[in-house]
């Protein structure tokens, strides 16, 4: 795997292209760091030579995929069969040179079916982008919080952890600056774990409810969220949280 663009730790798309010719693999993300471009838009492009090795890489909660369906060890048919029963529900894109699968790909509920050698290529591609762009602005959610101030209104993405500390929650959310900002609010923790539970939020120790997104590692009971930031990890949650970072790794 290789990564060719991040641009900090905002909200971002993030897109994987898993291909293994490498004239196309050059051509698809010399078109996608193209649209991105010119739109001004915030990404991460992470690049893989086979569907083995997106399958085992642990930023698997990409919002969209581009796969080539004729690869080796696992075709891309497989491989998107798999995330989604990963539970993976990013935007699939085929791109192939032969229209033979076409009807195989949306048994997977894939986005788009690309043709590699289509003339018109550079269109459907950007077509294919700004409509899985619209399809991630309608799913993207906010949420309310009543904190000292005001009321912050706020995509649970943007919130990296919550603390538990002297008798306030401190939310932590990440300034498109890439720096942590702090909000307080007079609430307990169990109540906002109520209100994120559902956006992939998880219990990790007394005082610390995590955004799964932000996981980079677990080990010896601390998981690192972002550069800088590590927490404790009490033994009551530690199993639980170990179990679902490897299979966010996807060690089968």
């Amino acid at each position: 795997m290789s990564l060719i663009l991040y641009w900090g730790y905002e909200f971002m798309v993030k897109i994987a292209i898993c291909e293994d010719d490498k004239f196309y693999i050059e051509k698809e993300k010399q078109l996608i760091e193209s649209f991105f471009e010119k739109k001004d838009i915030n990404y991460a492009l992470y690049l893989f030579k086979s569907g083995v090795e997106l399958l085992k890489d642990y930023r698997i909660n990409y919002d969209i995929i581009f796969l080539d369906i004729s690869m080796d060890e696992m075709n891309g048919l497989e491989v998107a069969n798999l995330l989604r029963k990963k539970g993976i529900n990013a935007c699939i894109v085929f791109l192939t040179a032969c229209a033979e699968y076409s009807m195989e790909g949306y048994k997977v509920d894939a986005h788009r079916y690309l043709l590699k050698n289509a003339e018109d290529i550079e269109d459907a591609l950007y077509e294919c982008l700004s409509s899985a762009l619209d399809k991630m602005q309608i799913r993207e959610n906010r949420i309310d919080f009543d904190v000292q101030g005001g009321v912050l209104t706020i995509s649970p993405s943007k919130i990296v952890y919550a603390e538990s500390k002297a008798h306030r929650v401190v939310l932590y959310v990440l300034e498109n600056t890439g720096y942590l900002k702090e909000y307080y609010m007079y609430d307990r923790l169990d109540h906002v774990q109520e209100k994120l539970e559902s956006f992939g939020f998880m219990r990790i120790h007394q005082s610390y409810l995590i955004n799964k997104e932000y996981m980079k590692s677990v080990c010896r009971y601390n998981t690192e969220l972002i550069p800088g930031i590590t927490l404790a990890v009490s033994k009551k949650y530690y199993k639980e949280l170990e179990d679902y970072y490897i299979r966010m790794r996807g060690e089968f």
